[in-house]
Parts: structure tokens; C-alpha cells; sequence
């Protein structure tokens, strides 16, 4: 029990070769400690759980505490002390018992059994300390640490660290270190005994040390466990669980195909896998497959929208994961910091944090990311969002385990985005699993419906102008400025725009609908455009929900979190007859009862209709099949094509091109696939497309 066993450095610094002041000096030295004396100006109760090891230690071995500590008085704390509304003693107790941060939480009640075990056990007594001058003489801002051996041995040491978390692991500290035993250093170990033992039995004429009350310690002993703090990390584990796979989940076989290709790529991959095919019970099956061979893992897990991070909450904590939530109002950053220091310093063998992709590339979330100590597994769902330049530039070479999950993980025009993206996911995709081998297996079969709309008059010569103006942007073998480029693109998108909102789509909807007004669990896929100065949106609610009498709702960004579960649990019971949405329906989003979804607005982007459709074929105990109704406007009736200038006909038959790119994909899979593809043979002569 000698401390002259141990290899005593002079003094201690942070160093991320060497590991933390924790594990250099705290750990070893309070594991060969009968008294532990510590003055400084904060302290809570993270600092027990960082030092975990070498506490348990001098616990086992009989060893005592003696702490003085400064409480945080805010400036209300102050006027009531001078104005003697509230006596001090109860004012610095509240203070106290707020740092401390008592709560409910299971891992920090962990950290509360430490002191409550050390108070009920009398092996620690807590003092605090106040300036008399509470107003006008600052803090007590002193750090003084004195340990004796059972040798009667005594190390002094002083430094910037606090006795918390911060100042133990989070922060750049250093300390100086002094040994009895030697003849340089026993009169400064001598001289911070006394400064010690003056502040302790109260002998400084600028300062006020007062015991803690038997209400603060009644308070604290309620979070004492039936069992003493251990340092046995077996031990602890056994009491809090962990990532565990359940029992009751059957993976299906491409799923374990899918984390043995991860696992032979050295847990590293993207795994494409269609929309419903069950790619997070993948992910996260294999990724604490991996904390089971590790021993210790930390789980970092990002999702590009809120309402995917709360899935995955639900389906972590199935697997035994208890996740600290990131994103808009959640106050995460405390608890995150705490269970990095856990994490590092050896108490805890995993945490896991989710967020979204704007908090995780957010300063404070990267920040903290970075003290994070291997091994780390992260993991991106739907990953084609983390594609662009600043996204590519946020994501961290020092996390060795990535896993990347997408059923479109190629990003439209961005070439470079996608082959970066797949670079840092280990440089391939390792697995794919695609609607084609799901449907009829995985995945719900469907009949494909394609309704042909043409433009109003009005909404014709809008879009002939628009045309006709970029004609001579597309005059073969001539080079484009950076400038005609950039008009051109904006013409395009105006021409878009046109074909997005055309009006004769409502009528058609209409028509549909007319028929159906009892049926139960429809999509409504808006465009974000408007007409006749209301938004698509707003038109089509209007229709089914007033002029049809249909029940329905919007699913927009508008509706919060808790709306939208309701909204949801409405539909999953035929409550709500339909939601009409715009993109919040596109990605991620469970809506297995979902029968028939009507596509009345879409992008010519592949990543938008593929997610939509993954939407529909989600099995369901009362869906035997789905429905997909897509709208495709042309801008002019077919018998006028022939009618129309050369350069006016491949402007359109390119258009179209666009187009047809989705109604070949969804006609390709369907039940009705012959009779769909046979409705749009009329449009592929017209415009000479028979090839595609």
C-alpha cells in the first residue's frame, strides 16, 4: 500500500498519448489511499465516477474522504442571504444539492451511489466554503489535494483542475505533484496540510467553512443501491444491462448477408437496401455484434430528419441501447460530456448518442465528438444527405467502424459528392438489396396506374414562352458562357415549375376520387408550388376534405413531433382517410397500412419517386397489395406534336425523357405491368421514344 511503488511523474498534463490525469495519477494513487483531503472551487458528483476505479478502491480498502467545496450562488441566491429572506445555511444547501445534479437518470444515480456510500458508510465528509463577503470578494477558487498512504506516506498536489468532470477529463489541466518522502518537497507537502486543516477546521479570516447538512445528506443517501461502488466494469454492466440482440428478432438471411459483407470489409460499408427491406434492425444488429467483440464501443448515429431520429430511439432501445437524443430543444451537451468522460476513462464500455445531421455538424457536436476515444462505430441513415462538400468535411477520420444506409445512396447530378461519400464508408458498397428481389417476398406487390394531364390554355402559353426562349440554348455544337448556363438552368426550373403545378391535375384527382370517397389509408403527394394563388397542398385538402367530405389531414414540417404520431396512430386505424403531404412523407417515415398512394406532384429525381414507392410497399396484416397512382403531364395534346418546330419537339421529347424515366420504373415491377406500359405507348410514338 505504498505509494512509493508507484512511478510518480513531477507534475501531469492532458496528453492524448498518455491518457487523462484520471488514468496517469488519480487512479493509480487513490487505489493506495486511507485519507483523500481535496479543497477546490466546484465540485459534483462526475468527478466519483471518473475517478470510478481508484474510489472503489479506497472504499474497499477502508479509505476516507475529507472535501471542501465551493457552492455556485446565483445572484438571486446573494439577495436573499443579505436581504434575510432565506437563511444562508439553506441557500448554499439548495446550491449544493443542484450541482450534485440528483436526478432520476439510471447511469448518474450510479455516480450518486458513490457518494452515498462514502456519507453512509462515514468515509466521506463534505464542508463547503463561501467568502463572508459574498458580494464583493469573487469566488473561493483554491485547488489543494493531500492524500495519505496507509504507509503514512502524503502526496500533495495543486493545480487548474476542479473536482468535476470538466476539469477532470474534459479540459487541459495539469497538476504539480508533491512527495513526503522526499527531501525537496516535504516542506510543501507540509505547508498545504496546514492551508488544508486551517480551511477545515474554519481558521481563515476571509473565508466561512461550514458543515454540510443532515438534510443534504438524508437527500444524498436515498441514491444508495443495495450494492457498494465496484470497479468491477463486469459487475456494473450485469446491473445496468446493455446493447443486447433480442431474443424474440429473426433476422431474415439477406440481412445477415448484409453485416457478414460489413464485418469482411473491416466494419466498414454501405449497405443498399430498398425502403421497408428492415435496414436499421440491420444496422444496428450489426453494430452491436461488433460491441460484443470489441468489449467497448461508443454508438454515434446521425439521421437527416427529427421524426428518424425518434424511430430509431424506439428500435436502440429494443436492443438494450439507451441513446442521448441531439437535436432543436433537447439540452443535450451536459449529459453527452458526462458519459464521454465515462466512456474514456474506462467507467462505462458504450454510450450512444443520435442526432440529426445539422446538430452533428454543429461546432458544439463536433467539438464534443472529438474528445471521444476509440472505438467508435458511426453510423449514417440515409447517407446520400451527407454528400455535400460541407457535410463531407464534418465527418471524422479518427472514427474507425462506419456503417452507411441508403436505398438510393447515388446522388443525382453530384457524381463527386457520391464517390467521396463511398470513399469514407470504406470505398463500396457492400451490400445491395433492391425492390426487385424484395417484392413479393419483403415487400408488398402493386398495380401501377399512369393518369396523362395536359395544360390549361394559360399554363400552356407560359410554359410555350418559357420554351420557346430556350431554344437557342440548345443549339448543337455551341459552347455556353458561365451566364447562359445559369439562364438557362433558371428557365428550366421556371418550365418545372409550370409542369409541376398544372391545374388539370386537380380535375383529374377529381375524377378519381369521386368513387373512392369511403376508401381508407390513401398518400397525397403534393408539389410545393402554387396555383391560382394556393398552394397545391391547400388545393388538394380542399378537394377530398371539403368538396369530397373525405377525412384527412396535411403532413407537413408545420405538425410537431407529437402531432405527427397522432396523426399517424389516426391513419394506422382508418380514423384519418388520407394525408396529404409534400416531403415529409419521403424519407423514413413507418406508414405500413399505407394502400394507395397518389403521386399528383414529382421531381425527375430518381433518390424522391424510389422513397415514395418504398413508402407504399411496406407490409401490412390488412394489405394484400398496394396502388400507385402517378400523374405525368404532357404540355399539349398528342394529335398537335406533329404540328410543332423541330428544335420545339426535342425540347419537349427531352422533357419527356425526364419523365418517363419514373413511369418505366414503376411500370417495370408492377402486377399490371403490361397494361401500364401499354397506356404510355401513345406518348413514347408521339415524341419518338419508343426506345425507352
Amino acid at each position: 500500500m505504498s505509494y512509493k511503488k508507484i512511478e510518480l511523474q513531477r507534475s501531469y498534463r492532458s496528453s492524448k498519448d498518455l491518457g487523462t490525469i484520471v488514468e496517469q495519477f488519480y487512479n493509480p494513487v487513490l487505489a493506495k489511499t486511507s485519507v483523500y483531503k481535496r479543497a477546490v472551487g466546484y465540485f459534483s458528483s462526475t468527478s466519483l465516477s471518473v475517478a470510478a476505479k481508484g474510489v472503489a478502491e479506497l472504499i474497499k480498502n477502508g479509505g476516507k474522504m475529507k472535501l471542501i467545496a465551493s457552492p455556485h450562488l446565483e445572484e438571486e441566491d446573494i439577495k436573499a442571504i443579505e436581504e434575510g429572506t432565506r437563511y444562508k445555511e439553506k441557500v448554499i444547501e439548495d446550491s449544493l444539492i443542484k450541482e450534485i445534479e440528483l436526478t432520476e437518470d439510471i447511469k448518474k444515480e450510479e455516480r450518486l451511489n458513490y457518494l452515498a456510500w462514502l456519507i453512509a458508510e462515514e468515509r466521506l465528509e463534505i464542508k463547503v466554503v463561501v467568502h463572508k463577503d459574498l458580494r464583493n470578494a469573487g469566488i473561493y477558487h483554491e485547488k489543494i489535494g493531500i492524500m495519505e498512504s496507509f504507509d503514512n506516506e502524503q502526496i500533495a498536489f495543486i493545480g487548474s483542475s476542479n473536482e468535476t468532470a470538466g476539469g477532470l477529463i474534459n479540459n487541459f489541466e495539469s497538476i504539480d505533484v508533491f512527495c513526503s518522502w522526499k527531501d525537496n518537497d516535504k516542506e510543501r507537502v507540509e505547508d498545504k496540510q496546514k492551508h488544508f486543516d486551517d480551511l477545515w477546521n474554519n481558521a481563515n479570516e476571509l473565508l466561512e467553512v461550514m458543515d454540510v447538512s443532515k438534510a443534504l445528506k438524508s437527500e444524498l443517501i436515498k441514491y444508495q443501491s443495495s450494492h457498494p461502488p465496484s470497479k468491477d466494469e463486469d459487475h456494473i454492466k450485469e446491473e445496468k444491462g446493455g446493447p443486447k440482440i433480442p431474443d424474440e428478432l429473426k433476422l431474415r438471411d439477406y440481412q445477415k448477408e448484409a453485416i457478414t459483407s460489413w464485418f469482411k470489409n473491416n466494419g466498414q460499408g454501405l449497405l443498399e437496401m430498398a425502403t421497408g427491406t428492415g435496414k436499421t434492425l440491420t444496422a444496428i444488429t450489426g453494430v452491436v455484434k461488433l460491441y460484443e467483440h470489441l468489449g467497448k464501443l461508443a454508438f454515434v448515429i446521425t439521421c437527416p430528419y427529427q421524426h428518424l431520429v425518434e424511430q430509431w430511439c424506439e428500435d436502440l432501445r429494443w436492443f438494450g441501447i439507451n441513446p442521448i437524443v441531439a437535436y432543436s430543444h433537447y439540452k443535450w451537451e451536459p449529459e453527452l460530456i458526462e458519459e464521454i468522460t465515462d466512456f474514456n476513462s474506462g467507467i462505462t464500455d458504450h454510450f450512444c448518442v443520435i442526432m440529426t445531421n445539422a446538430t452533428f455538424q454543429s461546432a458544439r457536436m463536433q467539438k464534443s465528438l472529438e474528445r471521444v476515444n476509440s472505438p467508435v462505430v458511426f453510423i449514417a441513415d440515409e447517407a446520400h444527405h451527407l454528400g455535400t462538400k460541407n457535410s463531407l468535411n464534418k465527418l471524422f477520420d479518427s472514427f474507425h467502424y462506419r456503417l452507411a444506409l441508403s436505398a438510393t445512396p447515388h446522388r443525382w447530378f453530384d457524381e463527386q459528392g457520391t464517390e467521396q461519400l463511398i470513399d469514407y464508408f470504406g470505398g463500396k458498397i457492400v451490400f445491395q438489396y433492391g425492390l426487385k428481389k424484395a417484392i413479393g417476398k419483403h415487400l408488398t406487390e402493386y398495380y401501377y396506374h399512369p393518369h396523362i394531364v395536359t395544360l390549361e390554355e394559360k399554363e400552356y402559353e407560359d410554359y410555350l414562352k418559357i420554351t420557346q426562349q430556350l431554344v437557342k440554348y440548345y443549339v448543337e455544337d455551341k459552347e455556353l458562357s458561365q451566364a447562359e448556363m445559369e439562364t438557362r438552368e433558371t428557365l428550366l426550373r421556371r418550365r418545372a415549375k409550370v409542369i409541376q403545378n398544372a391545374s388539370n391535375k386537380i380535375e383529374v384527382l377529381k375524377n378519381l376520387m369521386e368513387n373512392r370517397t369511403e376508401s381508407t389509408h390513401n398518400i397525397f403527394y403534393c408539389g410545393s408550388g402554387k396555383t391560382e394563388n394556393q398552394r397545391s397542398l391547400e388545393l388538394v385538402t380542399q378537394l377530398l376534405g371539403k368538396d369530397l367530405g373525405m377525412r384527412v389531414h396535411q403532413f407537413t414540417a408545420e405538425e410537431d413531433q407529437k402531432q405527427r404520431k397522432k396523426l399517424l396512430d389516426q391513419f394506422e386505424s382508418g380514423k384519418l382517410q388520407g394525408l396529404v403531404a409534400i416531403k415529409c412523407l419521403d424519407e423514413g417515415v413507418d406508414v405500413p397500412a399505407t394502400q394507395t398512394a397518389y403521386i399528383i406532384s414529382s421531381s425527375t429525381n430518381p433518390r424522391e419517386f424510389i422513397q415514395r414507392r418504398g413508402r407504399v410497399l411496406r407490409r401490412h396484416k390488412d394489405k394484400k397489395f398496394a396502388e400507385i397512382h402517378d400523374f405525368i403531364v404532357i404540355p399539349r395534346g398528342l394529335n398537335s406534336v406533329d404540328e410543332i418546330s423541330p428544335n420545339l419537339f426535342n425540347l419537349e421529347r427531352k422533357m419527356l425523357q425526364k419523365e418517363l424515366v419514373r413511369f418505366n420504373e414503376f411500370a417495370s415491377l408492377a402486377l399490371n405491368k403490361n397494361v401500364a406500359e401499354n397506356k404510355l405507348l401513345e406518348i413514347k410514338r408521339a415524341y419518338n421514344l419508343m426506345d425507352m
